[in-house]
């Protein structure tokens, strides 16, 4: 007679409780990535370019101007917030003010390349001569930026690195190719040398030797974590040579407003903002849950052992035999990633030799885009296998356009998926398309 063994209720509940913890593990290490700082280059994720041009009353541009702006907003959320200078949109804000018969456009730009970019409405402005700050907020939230934390200006002391990141006008005249997409975001750095008001303004100031230009205006000055600590507003030139022909040369006596500034205009608006070292009372929560419930099913599983009999094994031909796992023999089989369209159809790429990383960037990918593929970003996305739970990872690497599963859900940054063998996923859309496989 075969005996059936039944599984006891603490033994059921030990075990929802475990799936709890596992649960709780995950969300915890979510929102730590969402906590955790951020290198000067990644924080170009957050930059975009921005552009005014002012119409007289035939409709003809009479007067254009570009600089850089940068999201606010909550880690993990949609932003529909960017800051720049307020010279950077003046022309295209104030003269229709002045004279109805003219009209200005301000226009925020993802990828001039991809030809994305959308107009958007200047929500608040300072004039040079007073704030020198306006807060842009596009038609509809976007993930296509990320929120750049902010740090009180109390904390920056002089000697300080610090890197402006933007759209120098000097880079794109002597560029070629220009997208005016992340990628192409300039990064300068230098110190800080003190903090002053500036004259005939109404701000105060970090001066800087951080290289600033045209096309700087409004951008981020962060700090080695990208922490923004200040808005690049202006700089000193000297200017050589005869008054038919000179050129200007920065002094490297530079200026960016300080954050504090720029965070009691974001509390007067009412528009959200992440601070530097704020707390993320979701990660103490799921540290919290998880504890909990692993002392818990700690507990239920020990309770059930002490009162469990062991079992004996029957003596009928193929009867289960009681601490005796079955054996599984291991497939051998190759972990792949083989292109289904694109540039790699066809191609398979050997995963049980570690992780690939796809991308426009030859300095950080092995599996290589052209630069002029659309919708790929320079580090897109990165796939891996895990031998010991016999499964692959997705994960986008904080890409512009996006990682999407074959069912068309998009993966969110820097959290890796679970795929099984024969799913499929794509970059950006259905032209870049790979599948996991073994053989």
């Amino acid at each position: 007679m075969e005996t059936k063994k039944k599984i006891s209720t603490k033994k059921i509940m030990a075990i929802a409780l475990f799936c709890v913890f596992a649960i709780s593990c995950v969300l915890c290490g979510i929102s730590a990535a969402s906590s955790m700082g951020m290198t000067p280059a990644q924080a170009r994720n957050g930059v975009a370019y921005v552009q005014q041009v002012l119409y007289d009353v035939s409709g003809s541009p009479v007067a254009a101007g570009s600089g850089t702006c940068w999201a606010v907003g909550k880690p993990g959320e949609p932003v529909e917030y960017f800051v720049t200078n307020g010279h950077v949109v003046q022309y295209a804000y104030i003269v229709p003010k002045q004279d109805p018969s003219y009209s200005g456009k301000v226009t925020v730009v993802y990828s001039g390349a991809e030809n994305d970019f959308v107009d958007a409405q200047v929500l608040y402005y300072s004039g040079p001569e007073e704030k020198d700050i306006a807060i842009l907020k596009v038609p509809s939230p976007t993930d296509k930026r990320i929120p750049l934390p902010i740090r009180p200006s109390d904390t920056v002391q002089p000697g300080e690195t610090a890197y402006a990141l933007g759209f120098p006008g000097v880079s794109d005249t002597l560029a070629e190719n220009i997208r005016y997409d992340i990628d192409d975001v300039t990064i300068t750095d230098g110190v800080i040398s003190k903090r002053a008001s500036v004259s005939g303004t109404g701000y105060e100031a970090f001066q800087m030797n951080v290289d600033i230009n045209p096309g700087n205006s409004g951008g981020p000055l962060v700090d080695a974590d990208g922490n923004v600590i200040g808005v690049n507003t202006s700089g000193l030139v000297t200017q050589i040579g005869t008054e038919e022909q000179s050129v200007n040369i920065n002094t490297s006596v530079n200026y960016a407003s300080v954050a504090d500034q720029l965070i009691r205009i974001l509390d007067e608006e009412r528009i959200e903002y992440t601070l530097m070292g704020e707390k993320n009372w979701m990660l103490y929560t799921f540290v919290v849950i998880g504890g909990v419930t692993l002392i818990l099913g700690i507990v239920f599983l020990v309770m059930d052992r002490k009162k469990t009999s062991v079992l004996s094994a029957a003596d009928t031909e193929g009867s289960f035999v009681a601490g005796k796992p079955a054996k599984n023999s291991p497939s051998g089989k190759k972990p792949l990633l083989r292109g289904v369209t694109g540039k790699y159809a066809g191609q398979s790429f050997d995963l049980s030799k570690g992780k690939v990383t796809l991308g426009r960037d030859p300095n950080l990918c092995n599996i290589v885009f052209d630069k002029s593929t659309p919708g790929i970003s320079g580090n897109h996305c990165q796939v891996s296998y895990d031998a010991a739970g016999d499964y692959f990872l997705l994960m986008d690497n904080g890409s512009s356009y996006g990682t999407f599963l074959g069912n068309g859900k998009k993966l969110p940054a820097s959290v890796a998926e679970k795929l099984a063998t024969g799913d499929t996923f794509y970059l950006c859309n259905n032209a870049n398309k790979f599948i996991v496989a073994k053989e």
